[in-house]
């Protein structure tokens, strides 16, 4: 029977009346002007237990205070001496306080008699010794159940080898889940849940061979069941698609069919997932029919069967037709009324989205289906940014090395379509409390404040390059120069004259002190060089700049390449105005030497502008001859 709008709205406002009236009646109790009946009728309604995790209530503090980004990670020390910075060292501080844990739990396991206290009530099995299973082991089909409960791997597996050792009856139901779960974790235990950091630091790497234990214990207990069903075959299929045994999981798939077994959805996900390592041709990979299959067993697809499409479809991404199936598929499962996930989105950008392939953008389409925006290229990058950090979704960011590249890609893309001042807002909210540039992030960043001669950045860019141990990088210690060398000073800027002259003799007696024998080390150039002259001239510092002068003209052989005239012409100023004529003539012979043609001109003007002694001449006369100094 329908109900119409009208009769809706009058159903809603009686229900609403009801509840006002249930509260008054309940207000009216807490002031004890009710009647015996009504306190009979009422009842106290305790409403269900939501079950919570055991770090809720912490989980709930920590989401009223915001983010502190002026500070570390909230694992590091909060010491300026003792947080690191550098992704080596962070990784290296994290999994060391990690290992030390992991040394804690080694020795309570290895020592387990010394550990019989248990005070706690009920009993915290985490915090206690594991129980360890030998041959004389008392074991029975409940520990071994237990034990798979636990999602316990190895000790499932040594229990269950007891077992047959000792005839122990096992049931075909414990049989069966001991299956699944060899099957799922191919033998092998899984990565502790309390190994945050290992799981954080560990590069997720995705392999395209087979690993599958074949002949292992997931075959020995499908064969040893007495009656092996629907689920035998669909955990075993499962495992082996999982793990690349796609032929023989092909076989067992044709061995259901030929006897009539039916297989859920699941199973067939996971046999569309690894489809196309079936075929050696594009096209025929389409033609193992599973879809079709599905539907003629009047199976239902679901979230997964997308997923596992799509996944197929971007293992074949180069195919031509991959980009044109995609879509389809994503359209006759909107139709079916199932609706894509972050995980289907991830497949679909991997079809459309690659180096080589045509410009696609689909990305755009997939936030405006999301938000119903449009934006720029920038502007979806911050639509994703605001995505990754709403509630909790930046667990699907993955481990640090995916990490890494998001930011990588965010900070370039940032880097190049904002002003220097705009990045550096967001260079200081991430970094170093979240990210840690790269070197090839770092450079792009030192060549946005040359090119936009954002001076006042280089004091706080060159500090963070030595903490993230940068100054060994040639590539990076050539842009600041190059960058320093732009400065010109003025009357209202001696504080940053005074840092940026720092900077660049830091630099200096970094590369002169390095070790020799280190396997990255910088490397003087001419064009370095000149523009470290060139930056301490400007900023005051002449002594300094001869004394780099005099360096590079005594080893000429450990620089590559000659000093820029305009450099050379830089410093020759200000020595023949210090009336400096060791210095003024040193810069034109090496000028000479290099093969500037503009020596002959300078070795003229110094000749008129100071007063030179006789050795001096000599020296000038040696390299030009008397004729070119004598003459007007």
């Amino acid at each position: 029977m329908s109900v119409n709008l009208s009769s809706r709205t009058s159903i809603r406002l009686l229900h609403s009346l009801m509840k006002r009236s249930s509260v008054y009646s309940t207000g009216i109790l807490h002031h004890g002007l009710t009647t015996s009946s009504q306190l009979s009728t009422d009842k106290i309604i305790v409403p269900n237990r939501i079950p919570r995790s055991s770090t809720a209530i912490l989980e709930a503090l920590a989401s009223t205070v915001s983010r502190d980004t002026s500070g570390p990670h909230y694992k590091y020390h909060d010491d300026p001496y003792l947080t690191p910075a550098s992704n080596l060292v962070k990784r290296t501080f994290s999994l060391s306080k990690e290992a030390g844990r992991k040394a804690a739990r080694c020795i309570r396991d290895e020592n387990a008699s010394l550990f019989t206290h248990r005070p706690d009530d009920p009993f915290i099995e985490d915090f206690f010794p594991k129980t360890s299973y030998t041959e004389e082991s008392n074991v029975s089909e409940e520990t071994l159940h237990d034990l798979i409960q636990k999602c316990s791997v190895s000790d499932a597996i040594t229990v269950y080898h007891i077992c047959k050792s000792k005839a122990v009856e096992l049931s075909d139901k414990v049989r069966q889940e001991l299956l699944e779960l060899v099957s799922y974790y191919n033998c092998e235990d899984p990565l502790d849940k309390d190994w945050v950091e290992e799981r954080w630091y560990r590069q997720g790497v995705l392999t395209v061979r087979k690993t599958w234990k074949d002949n292992g214990l997931a075959e020995e207990l499908f064969e040893s069941l007495s009656n092996r069903g629907p689920a035998a075959y669909s955990a075993l299929i499962r495992g082996m698609a999982q793990y690349l045994q796609v032929d023989r999981a092909w076989q067992l798939y044709q061995e259901c069919r030929e006897k009539d077994i039916p297989l859920d959805a699941h199973t067939y996900n996971s046999l569309i997932r690894v489809a196309s390592y079936l075929r050696d041709a594009f096209e025929l990979r389409w033609q193992l029919e599973l879809l079709t299959t599905m539907a003629e067993s009047g199976i239902d697809p679901n979230l997964g069967t997308l997923n596992s499409t799509l996944e197929a479809l971007g293992q074949v991404a180069s195919w031509r037709q991959a980009r044109q199936i995609s879509l389809q598929v994503l359209a006759e499962f909107n139709s079916l009324g199932i609706q894509p996930s972050l995980a289907s989105y991830y497949y679909l950008l991997t079809i459309h989205c690659r180096e080589r392939g045509p410009i696609s953008h689909i990305l755009i389409d997939i936030l405006d289906h999301i938000e119903g925006k449009e934006f720029s290229s920038l502007d979806v990058a911050r639509r994703v940014d605001d995505l990754l950090h709403t509630g909790s979704n930046y667990d699907l960011i993955g481990d640090s090395y995916k990490e890494s590249i998001y930011y990588r890609h965010y900070f370039g893309l940032a880097c190049s379509s904002l002003t220097i001042d705009d990045f550096m807002l967001l260079y200081q909210e991430l970094v170093p409390h979240i990210y840690t540039p790269e070197p090839g992030v770092m450079g792009e960043v030192l060549r946005s404040v040359g090119v936009q001669e954002a001076f006042e950045y280089l004091p706080q860019l060159w500090s963070d390059m030595i903490v993230f141990d940068h100054t060994n990088q040639e590539r990076l210690v050539t842009l600041v120069l190059s960058a320093l060398s732009k400065y010109r000073p003025s009357q209202e800027q001696e504080q940053l004259t005074r840092q940026l002259a720092d900077i660049a003799w830091d630099i200096w007696t970094r590369v002169q002190g390095q070790d020799e024998t280190r396997r990255q080390k910088v490397s003087w150039t001419g064009q370095m060089i000149g523009d470290l002259i060139t930056t301490l001239v400007y900023c005051g510092e002449y002594g300094k700049a001869s004394e780099v002068m005099k360096e590079a003209n005594t080893n000429a052989h450990n620089v590559l390449g000659a000093i820029p005239i305009t450099s050379l012409h830089t410093l020759n100023e200000v020595a023949v105005d210090k009336k400096d004529a060791d210095i003024a003539v040193s810069i034109v012979i090496y000028a000479l030497d290099a093969g500037h043609q503009e020596a002959g001109e300078m070795a003229k003007q110094l000749q008129s502008k100071l007063t030179l002694s006789t050795q001096n001449r000599a020296k000038l006369s040696s390299v030009f001859g008397s004729e070119l100094l004598s003459s007007p």
